[in-house]
């Protein structure tokens, strides 16, 4: 059986060349948050590169953006949606933990489902 987890943005983004094998051996969970992040990241990031003119590595973030949602999107991926008692604690957890918004959000959606987060930051797993 596969480790729950709910998969934080920088991973997504960070180990995007090897995330498909990565994902592989988790049963991985989404936040809708976290997909709205990823997609910012990717368009910041190709804009900065086709400003550099390396239109290459800007189609690279989009072909891989396209790949990551199609791929949710075939596989049927349920996202974690919030709720404002996850948005209350989520507040708590920023204030004493001196996290981000979308890291604390992310510390109370595990919390509430009994999983770990697989993240390059403090609060998770990877």
């Amino acid at each position: 059986m596969k480790l729950k987890v709910l998969v934080d943005t920088n991973i997504i983004i960070e180990k995007r060349n090897k995330l498909f094998n990565l994902l592989g051996s988790y049963d991985p969970v989404y936040s809708d948050l976290v997909l709205v992040e990823v997609m910012e990241v990717i368009r910041k990031n190709a804009l900065e590169a086709m400003k550099k003119n390396k239109r290459e590595v800007a189609n690279k973030y989009l072909a891989f953006g396209r790949e990551f949602l199609k791929m949710l999107y075939q596989q049927n991926v349920q996202l974690e949606y919030l709720n404002i008692k996850d948005f209350v604690e989520a507040f708590e957890v920023m204030k004493d933990k001196d996290v981000d918004a979308v890291d604390a959000v992310l510390a109370v959606i595990a919390k509430r489902q009994g999983v770990n987060v697989l993240s390059n930051d403090r609060i998770g797993i990877g």
